[in-house]
């Protein structure tokens, strides 16, 4: 009897609660404990199509905002106890946004354990967790101004952003936070590049 329920309990979190199984390629591997050891302000993950990076975002985002952790791959000190506030951001464009980013969250993300508001924009900009975080979707479209309103934990930009936003961002985390930029090579602005991915002081792994 208890090994029955033990099975089932199994397959029902294989089932609601997807991250909690999620297994990295290495490059993700290597990137995530890059982020959970917590030592840089601005993380790159530079890398091709094909790697699994939204998959690989979507599972950072829910060992960041809900309770229970996938500690084969997200046992860090940032995922465990996270030190900043509570709220955090996802900047991308708006195909992106309703196209990939928000079917791959609700994939990954517990069932029953957040919810979701549009709150007047034509997708779910609003998401909140039983863990008492809070973060929001904005897209590269909106205005620069749009993005100086709240104190964030931390910020997750699939694409480097117009200059404006990212600075407006950054400006944010006047707190402390994490920054975290997932991209594929030679895209993106060319302030970024010379700002941060070839940068004399930018470490490289």
């Amino acid at each position: 009897m208890m090994r029955a329920k033990a099975r089932a309990h199994l397959e029902s979190l294989k089932k609601n609660s997807k991250y909690l199984f999620y297994t990295p390629n290495g490059k993700l591997e290597q990137f995530i404990k890059i982020i959970g050891e917590d030592k840089h302000f601005i993380n790159l993950l530079i890398a091709a199509n094909g790697i699994g990076k939204t998959a690989g975002m979507s599972n950072i985002v829910a060992n960041l905002v809900f309770k229970e952790k996938n500690l084969d791959w997200f046992n860090y000190p940032l995922f465990n106890k996270f030190p900043y506030i509570k709220t955090g951001r996802i900047i991308s464009d708006p195909t992106t946004i309703s196209q990939t980013i928000i079917p791959e969250l609700h994939k990954w993300f517990p069932k029953g354990k957040y919810t979701t508001g549009k709150e007047g924009k034509n997708y779910e900009y609003k998401w909140k967790t039983d863990a008492d975080f809070e973060f929001d979707i904005m897209s590269t479209e909106q205005e620069p101004k749009e993005f100086e309103s709240k104190t964030l934990g931390f910020a997750l930009f699939d694409e480097p952003p117009p200059e404006a936003i990212f600075k407006a961002t950054i400006s944010r985390m006047r707190l402390g936070g994490i920054i975290i930029v997932v991209f594929t090579p030679l895209s993106g602005s060319a302030y970024f590049y010379d700002s941060f991915v070839t940068h004399k002081d930018t470490i490289t792994y």
